[in-house]
């Protein structure tokens, strides 16, 4: 609910999320990826240790694609599978940071 609520304040300033260990599943991700679509200043996210899993990194990758401020992420630890390694791999590739 908290990274809807923020998805839609336009006032919304926060830089860096450190959040690994924070029980983030895919059905939080895919909301979470929503944010990230529309964040204008969020430039590093921490999601180590929670469990994204494949469609989670699917929906971030989407995300990543249309957000050209966020140029640091880590989803070490997260259950991503081969789909959706390659997706976020594609979707930030040549890119600075990455």
């Amino acid at each position: 609910a908290i990274f809807a609520a923020l998805r839609d304040n336009k006032e919304n300033k926060i830089e860096s999320w450190d959040l690994p260990s924070q029980g983030i599943n895919t059905e939080i991700a895919k909301v979470l990826a929503e944010y990230v679509s529309v964040s204008g200043v969020l430039t590093t996210l921490n999601l180590r240790f929670n469990n994204v899993g494949n469609e989670g990194a699917l929906a971030l990758a989407s995300a990543l694609r249309v957000n050209g401020v966020l140029n640091n992420i880590d989803l070490r630890f997260n259950a991503l599978g081969d789909e959706g390694k390659e997706a976020i791999r594609d979707a930030v590739s040549g890119r600075e940071g990455f």
